[in-house]
């Protein structure tokens, strides 16, 4: 028990200090393959999902130590999946199943008989009917494989708790690292908010005033596809698509979403011309470093006073550093 104890303290301990680098998908990749050592399991499948009555709806998801059509074989038999039966008729409990138990289908059976899955068991950080939780399914394989202990069930249970509020806080710090204010969200490819989307309606709901539900309003989904910057002046705000992420992993994209500034409706060009101008530099000097004419830059410093509204170059220097802090 308390080698049991000090393996967990351990775990918890990396996980916080991994927790203000690492971004919510490299957590998980971590935690899950830490896991897989310290409970002894060879496989596993991870990622974020709602379990109804009905059945079960996967938002994003990933493997550990399984072959690339594992989630679309689960696809085919997931109405028959013993262990979402099992955790919506016993609400927050860890569901268990051995390939050797009395209680059988037939899609359950060819799961495990296809990928040797002998004992599984899958924890979740949520109950039937709560939005978007992250969910952990771990798997011994062979024929000797040990059973799933209490002590391992209740180990996993409460290493999922921790790494989803790990994953929670990572993406909340990383929101505010950015620009004082602004808040990064974490969605599936289909649009569906699985982290920070509260935060993100707090913050930001007044631009959406009839935004319900868990899906991103639809200029914000529009953007999934788009990396980079994107200034839409009729919401007055700037959302940041990160890349997707290489190799694919859970499949989740990041936005950061931040109010507009004036400053934001530079033109690349006459952001160049604002910083060597605030810097201190003569509209000759900035006209020789950009290797442009004078006159270009007199009329785009009279373009850079109108937008930001300034008068003179310390109220330049001062609009931009508030913009840019």
């Amino acid at each position: 028990m308390g080698t049991r104890i000090a393996s967990f303290s351990n775990f918890v301990i990396e996980l916080n200090q991994r927790t203000p680098q690492d971004n919510a998908e490299g957590l998980a990749k971590w935690a899950v393959a830490e896991l897989s050592e310290t409970l002894g399991f060879d496989a596993a499948w991870y990622g974020w999902a709602t379990l109804r009555p009905q059945g079960p709806e996967i938002y994003a998801n990933a493997t550990y130590n399984l072959p690339e059509d594992f989630y679309l074989h689960w696809l085919s038999m997931s109405d028959q999946d013993l262990l979402v039966r099992a955790m919506i008729e016993n609400p927050g409990n860890v569901a268990i199943y051995d390939r050797a138990q009395r209680r059988q289908t037939d899609g359950m059976a060819d799961l495990s008989d296809r990928y040797g899955l002998t004992r599984m068991t899958t924890a979740m950080n949520g109950r039937v009917s709560d939005f978007a939780s992250f969910y952990l399914s771990s798997y011994r394989t062979g024929k000797s494989a040990s059973s799933w202990s209490e002590e391992d069930r209740e180990f996993l249970q409460c290493a999922v708790h921790h790494l989803a509020a790990a994953m929670q806080i990572s993406e909340v710090q990383k929101g505010r690292s950015a620009i004082p204010g602004s808040v990064s969200v974490l969605a599936s490819e289909s649009g569906i908010g699985v982290l920070c989307l509260d935060l993100m309606r707090e913050r930001f709901g007044d631009i959406w005033p009839r935004w319900s539900g868990y899906h991103l309003p639809d200029q914000l989904q529009r953007l999934l596809e788009k990396p980079g910057n994107h200034v839409l002046p009729e919401l007055e705000l700037v959302v940041t698509v990160d890349p997707a992420p290489i190799p694919r992993g859970m499949g989740l994209r990041r936005l950061t979403l931040r109010r507009l500034t004036r400053a934001d409706l530079l033109t690349s060009r006459q952001r160049e011309v604002a910083q060597a101008l605030a810097s201190g530099k003569s509209a000759k000097e900035v006209a020789r470093l950009l290797g442009l004419a004078p006159a270009t830059v007199r009329n785009q410093t009279a373009s850079i006073y109108e937008k930001l509204q300034v008068d003179n170059r310390a109220e330049l220097a001062s609009a931009l550093q508030a913009a840019f802090v």
